[in-house]
């Protein structure tokens, strides 16, 4: 069986991160798990070294960080993860089958909140259907290390790195969603408010769609973050 590698974006995520580390260690002790660290300040690389994980350090930026994991990782099958999201118990089994045995080139899973309510849930719904709109780093990017180097990895960029990851791999192949979901945090919800965070996150992607330059998006709406 070919060896998968874990790859997590971190930036401060002491809070987060421990859980999702002792989850992925109770399902292989040997998994090869990259932490690609933007330069925290808070206990985030301190937890990765106790729990005897790789950290890649990076300079700040999701798309820099993703492609320095994948550029430190081992693997055949990349697992783009991010720090507050879990997966299935089945995660690793649905993954061998559908890029292993199928020989899938890309997957992401299905996806639902760690809170319920009646806007998430309808979120949630969406994220069974792959499009532009629906499909997310949030919900795990499974890929192909092959096929990651034919993409060019993802471009060096703080936002949508992973929907133009994925819009070039949709000019290629099908992206499957692997029947099982991942659990994330509800986290940018409950601080910005549901309705009004999902009605952000429509008009930002509106903003890109028509040409504007996600990092200058990324400056604009997210100051306190850079």
């Amino acid at each position: 069986m070919s060896k998968y590698s874990v790859i997590i974006p971190t930036l401060n995520e002491e809070k987060y991160l421990p859980h999702v580390l002792e989850q992925l260690k109770n399902v292989d002790e040997d998994l090869e798990i990259i932490i690609a660290d933007g330069g925290s300040k808070d206990n985030t690389v301190k937890i990765a070294e106790k729990f005897n994980v790789e950290v890649c350090k990076s300079e700040k930026g999701k798309g820099i960080q993703l492609n320095n994991g994948a550029g430190c990782a081992t693997g055949d099958v990349l697992i783009f993860l991010h720090a507050d999201t879990f997966l299935p118990v089945n995660a690793f089994s649905l993954i061998n089958e559908y890029l292993l045995v199928r020989k899938v080139d890309i997957a992401t899973f299905k996806m639902k909140f760690d809170k319920e309510s009646f806007l998430m849930d309808i979120y949630s719904w969406f994220t069974k259907f792959d499009s532009i709109f629906t499909s997310f780093g949030d919900q795990v990017i499974v890929i192909r290390r092959d096929f990651f180097n034919k993409l060019n990895g993802f471009p060096n960029l703080a936002l949508f790195e992973d929907v133009e990851l994925c819009r070039k791999a949709r000019s290629k192949t099908k992206i499957y969603k692997l029947p099982a979901f991942v659990t994330t945090s509800a986290r940018r919800f409950e601080t910005g408010g549901t309705l009004k965070t999902q009605l952000l996150n429509g008009l930002y992607i509106f903003q890109y769609l028509i040409g504007i330059d996600p990092d200058n998006i990324y400056k604009k709406y997210f100051r306190d973050k850079l």
